[in-house]
């Protein structure tokens, strides 16, 4: 079992023994991606490689609170949240202090897996002011896309994500229809990337990969301006006590999406047979799987007008569906 949050050594207001850091540097990779494209996915198959054995991970939630940490439990060292904002611009010192607290533990690789609205190049910016490249070796930045987001043409927010990062990851390719396909494989050939490769469930050709990392070079010529983060909202909603519908929650979702201007909603309900499933939805889908019997009933909605929703919304909202 993965350690948690809690057994994290650092303090943000600790000094750093640089006596205590590891000789080598600590392999370092990100994982970046829009909202809801599958990040974890790629991550969970990440994990399961040798070569990241002992692998420690950091996992950015956007909303104040962490539904997905339980997939990687098991398949990494340890596992540690934050959670409430975007990790390229706020977290404070949170971040470089527990890559400074992972290094001098341990050589083994860390993931930074990115909340959905971060932008690579911030991150990238944090990561130099701190020095974390003093003690870190970039291998690899990763960034997660969904095959819709490439039909319906990329957004000029994500574009330079695409430019910057050293393989593409198109996942959810086989949610497209036959009307759909060909004009996605068109736009996908006509990309001006390097590496575009499909990842169907977050798995993908690992032999494609070459290491090191190009991105700090590419950070280095960038003339552009940083991005500023979009700033969705979001909500949590504890459901314990609520008996929900699958079949409702599927029909509610596509009209809850466009009436609050939502992007995802993920986490845990109780059926209304009583079983524990896990929800994942985005625009394009919503999906219901069997959820651990450890995972807390709640919902996280993210987009423009998530936090005007509360339980009492949700459950009427469910009703009308029933």
């Amino acid at each position: 079992m993965a350690k948690r949050d809690d057994d994290l050594e650092f303090s943000v207001n600790a000094a750093f023994d640089e006596e205590r850091a590891v000789v080598d540097k600590v392999p370092l990779y990100l994982v970046n991606g829009s909202l809801g494209a599958g990040k974890t996915s790629v991550l969970e198959f990440l994990l399961q490689q040798s070569d990241y054995k002992g692998a420690r991970v950091i996992e950015n939630e956007y909303a104040n609170e962490n539904v997905d940490g339980y997939r990687l439990e098991g398949l990494a060292e340890m596992v540690t949240t934050l959670a409430g904002d975007c990790v390229c611009c706020s977290s404070k010192h949170a971040l470089t202090r527990m890559l400074l607290d992972f290094c001098r533990n341990s050589p083994a690789p860390v993931f930074i897996e990115a909340a959905g609205v971060a932008r690579t190049m911030n991150l990238v910016e944090k990561l130099i002011n701190a020095q974390i490249f003093n003690k870190y070796e970039l291998m690899q930045s990763f960034y997660v896309i969904d095959a819709h987001e490439i039909l319906r043409g990329i957004e000029p927010a994500h574009e330079i994500e695409l430019q910057a990062a050293d393989v593409i990851l198109v996942t959810k390719e086989d949610l497209l229809n036959d009307r759909e396909r060909d004009e996605y494989e068109a736009k996908r050939r006509a990309l001006p990337y390097a590496k575009v490769l499909s990842a169907p469930h977050g798995q993908f050709d690992l032999s494609k990969i070459i290491t090191p990392s190009g991105l700090l070079a590419f950070f280095d010529t960038y003339d552009g301006e940083l991005a500023v983060p979009d700033n969705p909202t979001y909500a949590v909603l504890d459901v314990s006590g609520m008996n929900i519908s699958a079949m409702a929650l599927e029909n509610m979702w596509p009209e809850l999406f466009r009436a609050y201007g939502l992007r995802r909603m993920k986490g845990c309900f109780i059926s209304d047979s009583g079983v524990r499933q896990h929800v994942e939805a985005t625009e394009q889908q919503i999906q219901l799987t069997s959820a651990r019997p450890e995972e807390a009933a709640k919902i996280v909605l993210i987009g423009e007008r998530a936090d005007e929703i509360t339980r009492d919304i949700l459950q009427m909202q469910l009703m009308m569906f029933e």
